[in-house]
């Protein structure tokens, strides 16, 4: 193989390696990491004819070096969380203790810039390995949260990846505190179907979806917050005052799983 040949061989490997990771597609990453190391086995050929300067040498050197980088385990760990009051000071907090642990925390705030799109950064987080969701009232109300919290379900092992915190004003203990979650959804689908009715179909892009986003929220509620009530989360305080230590060890058990 010529030498400008496995270079970028060796680029398209690791750049189909990084949007398979971004997908997260299992099957993809296979993929990816079995024509990796193909080419891997063909770059040390490479070097080792001796026939290669040693500015080609080092240029395949630092592709190897991307290769092997992009092939580590991904720590990334997303956090869904409803904006404002103490919730961003405590989502700052936890933010800045993991990534100190060395994990690193995608968050919208630093990951959607300007113009980028809010929903394909969350359906982002629904295909996450690990999802923390700091729940509170304003995120069981919030179109936004929920959709995230929706996706995670949708996309499988939703146990396995998602990891709560549950604040003090979320009141999903109590059955009649949840059915009012339920209500509140039932009463956005109603309203939205209601206005929808009024407007000629032909002026309503986008609204379909809406609504069946509300909806979708509306079924799957209930047995999400039974999930979340069931499990032992912890509360805020417990896991401020141990700076998140028992949130990392089981991030890191699933990450290295």
């Amino acid at each position: 193989m010529e030498k400008d040949d496995l270079l970028r061989a060796m680029k398209e490997s690791y750049n189909m390696l990084i949007k398979a990771k971004e997908a997260k597609c299992q099957e993809e990453i296979e993929t990816a990491r079995i024509e990796e190391r193909k080419i891997l086995l063909d770059a040390m050929l490479e070097i080792f004819q001796g026939d290669s300067s040693l500015s080609e040498t080092s240029n395949v050197l630092n592709a190897l070096s991307e290769i092997l980088l992009a092939s580590k385990p991904s720590k990334e760990v997303f956090i869904s969380y409803a904006w404002g009051d103490e919730r961003e000071a405590f989502v700052n907090r936890l933010d800045a203790s993991l990534q100190e642990k060395g994990i690193t925390i995608i968050r919208d705030k630093r990951e959607v810039v300007y113009k980028e799109s809010i929903q394909s950064f969350m359906e982002r987080i629904g295909r996450g390995k690990c999802v923390i969701a700091v729940i509170s009232d304003k995120y069981l109300r919030s179109p936004n949260c929920m959709f995230e919290l929706v996706q995670v379900s949708k996309n499988g092992k939703f146990h396995d990846r998602i990891f709560p915190i549950v604040l003090s004003d979320a009141d999903i203990y109590k059955p009649i505190q949840r059915i009012k979650y339920i209500k509140h959804w039932e009463d956005e689908t109603k309203a939205l179907d209601e206005a929808m009715r009024g407007v000629s179909a032909a002026h309503l892009q986008g609204f379909r979806d809406e609504i069946d986003q509300y909806t979708e929220i509306r079924n799957t509620i209930a047995a999400l917050t039974d999930i979340f009530k069931n499990m032992n989360t912890l509360t805020p305080d417990l896991h401020s005052q141990d700076d998140f230590e028992a949130l990392f060890t089981a991030i890191e058990r699933r990450l290295n799983a």
